[in-house]
């Protein structure tokens, strides 16, 4: 039997056609916010981190090593579509520091 968790989108399609279960949303919301995090304040921390290919890049490290840490943990799996997920919360935070930094101040 094929494990369904290394196609990729096979995940974020069955959260798109959940889009009215607590259970899929609350999935789908987790990975998002899981690294989000990491790109509203990773620039603050440090300021190299200041490009988006650069938060992708560490958000797809983290994530890959998360996922792949699972293999070993009993009644947990990796999927593919939570490191995707992920890498587009970091980039959400990012975004969202981005138009944060380019607000003027009072």
């Amino acid at each position: 039997m094929v494990d369904d968790n290394g196609i990729p989108f096979h995940t974020i399609a069955i959260y798109w056609h959940n889009l009215g279960s607590w259970f899929w949303m609350r999935n789908a919301l987790g990975n998002i916010g899981l690294l989000l995090p990491l790109g509203l304040l990773g620039p603050i921390a440090l300021p190299a981190l200041d490009r988006w290919w650069r938060i992708a890049l560490l958000a797809l490290a983290y994530s890959a090593a998360i996922e792949i840490s699972q293999l070993w943990i009993p009644d947990r799996s990796a999927d593919i579509d939570d490191v995707i997920v992920n890498v587009v919360g970091a980039l959400l935070g990012f975004a969202m520091w981005r138009v944060v930094r380019r607000r003027p101040s009072n």
